[in-house]
C-alpha cells in the first residue's frame, strides 16, 4: 500500500479483511505527518497492518507479467519549507526491495477532464475543477450541470452524493420549464433542545469517552461495523460536554466586551479565537467575574444569561455555570443590589452608587432619604449617589 491518507488505511484494512496475510503501508513521511485520522491510523496497526515510514516507492518490480517486489528508497525530512510542511528528501543510496504480490497506489485522484476538451466555454477555477453556480450545480454552459470531485476537487462520497442530488433536481427543472433558484434552499432550523446545567470544573474535567471497537480478531475477518457506539450512561456524559454550537455563534462579543470595555478578562473561551492563541479554562470566570452582566446584555443570541435565583446570582453559558455569587440587599427595602464584588468595581471604577452605614448595604433610594433625614451636610455638595 503507497500513501499516507484515509483511502490508504481503507485499503490496507480491507486488504486484511480479505485474507491477505501481511499487509504493508509504505509512507515517505513520518507517523506524525499522516493526513490520515488518528483512529484509523491506530485501528490499522491494531488490525496488524505494518508500516514503513520515511520511504518512498521508485518502481514496481515484476516477472512473467506478476509483480514480485517494490522497490523503495529511504527518505529524510528536509526543513519547513514556506508552507510549514517537511519535504521528504530520498537518501542516496538506500534502494532496497520489498517483496510484494500486489502493489495498491492510494496517493490521490484527478478527475480526467480530457473529454471535456472540446466544449470551449465551460469555465474552470483556478485548482482546475468545473465551476458552478451553488444553488443549481450548472456551469457557464447552459443544460451543463456538474457535482462531486469535477466542482469540490478530492473530497468525500457525502459531499459528492450531496452535489449530485442538487444538480439533479435541477436538471428535472431545467427540463421542466421551472425557473431555477437564485440562491440554495435556506435549512430549517431544528427545535431548540433545552440545556444540561453543569459546573464549569465538571465541564473542564469531562474527559472524552473512548469508543467501544469490535474485538480486533473480529475486526480481521468481517466487514461489521468497528466502532459499537455508547451505551446511554456513555452518551449521557458525552452530551454534558457539549458546547451548544446551535446557541453560540462564536461571535466573541462577550469576551470582547469583558475584556475590552469592562477591563475585567474574566473569560477564557480559548476555542472561540480563530488563531487558537488561547486555551479555554471556564474555571477562570468565578475568579474574576464581578457578575456585571455586560457579557449577557451584549450576546446576540442568549448563549450567555444571567439571572437571580433566590438570595444568588447565577451567569451561565448554554448551560454550564460560569459564576455564582451570593447578591446583597438593601437593609431598608430588601431591593436586590447585586453581589458585593460588584458593589466594590462600582465605588472604585465608576460612581458611588449605593451608601453604607457600617456594613449595612443601602439602595440609592433608601440612601437618598436617610440624607435627606440627616440634613444635607450627610453627603457633601457634588457627590453622587
Amino acid at each position: 500500500m503507497v500513501g499516507g491518507g484515509n483511502v490508504a488505511m481503507d485499503a490496507a484494512r480491507t486488504s486484511i479483511r480479505l485474507g491477505c496475510e501481511e499487509v504493508t503501508v509504505v509512507y515517505r513521511r513520518t507517523h506524525t505527518e499522516m493526513p490520515a485520522n488518528r483512529d484509523e491510523v491506530e485501528q490499522a496497526e491494531e488490525e496488524g497492518v505494518r508500516f514503513l515510514f520515511l520511504t518512498a516507492p521508485v518502481e514496481v518490480v515484476g516477472k512473467d507479467g506478476k509483480v514480485t517486489a517494490l522497490k523503495c528508497i529511504r527518505t529524510e525530512l528536509s526543513k519547513p519549507d514556506e508552507s510549514g510542511r517537511r519535504r521528504p528528501v530520498t537518501v542516496e543510496g538506500s534502494e532496497f526491495l520489498l517483496n510484494v504480490d500486489i502493489v495498491i497506489p492510494a496517493i490521490g485522484q484527478a478527475v480526467d477532464t480530457g473529454c471535456l476538451d472540446e466544449i470551449s466555454d465551460l469555465s474552470w477555477s483556478r485548482r482546475k475543477t468545473i465551476t458552478v453556480k451553488g444553488a443549481t450545480m450548472e456551469s457557464s454552459v447552459e443544460g451543463f450541470f456538474a457535482a462531486g470531485d469535477a466542482v469540490t476537487g478530492p473530497a468525500t462520497v457525502v459531499e459528492a452524493i450531496g452535489g449530485g442530488k442538487r444538480a439533479a433536481e435541477a436538471i428535472d427543472r431545467y427540463l421542466s420549464g421551472i425557473p431555477q433558484p437564485e440562491l440554495p434552499p435556506v435549512p430549517v432550523r431544528r427545535t431548540r433542545l433545552p440545556v444540561f446545567e453543569i459546573s464549569a470544573s465538571d465541564k473542564t474535567n469531562l474527559a472524552r469517552p473512548d469508543m467501544p471497537l469490535l474485538n480486533r480478531d473480529r475486526r480481521r475477518i468481517t466487514f461489521q461495523q468497528v466502532e459499537l457506539g455508547f451505551n446511554e450512561s456513555a452518551a449521557r456524559e458525552e452530551a454534558r460536554r457539549c458546547l451548544r454550537c446551535d446557541i453560540c455563534v462564536r461571535c466573541g462579543r462577550c469576551v470582547d466586551v469583558c475584556r475590552n470595555e469592562m477591563k475585567i478578562d474574566a473569560l477564557q473561551l480559548g476555542y472561540l479565537s480563530a488563531n487558537g492563541d488561547q486555551t479555554t479554562d471556564l474555571r477562570i470566570t468565578a475568579e474574576r467575574c464581578i457578575l456585571c452582566g455586560a457579557c449577557a446584555a451584549n450576546c446576540p443570541t442568549g448563549a450567555m444569561r444571567i439571572e437571580d435565583r433566590g438570595d444568588e446570582r447565577i451567569l451561565a453559558l448554554c448551560g454550564t455555570i460560569l459564576n455564582r455569587m451570593k447578591v446583597e440587599r438593601c437593609a431598608v427595602c430588601g431591593e436586590f443590589l447585586g453581589p458585593a464584588r460588584y458593589h466594590d468595581f462600582i465605588r472604585n471604577n465608576i460612581i458611588r452608587i449605593a451608601q453604607t452605614s457600617g456594613d449595612t448595604p443601602l439602595c440609592t433610594r433608601c440612601a437618598r432619604k436617610r440624607a435627606a433625614g440627616k440634613g444635607s451636610e450627610a453627603f457633601p455638595a457634588g457627590k453622587n449617589i
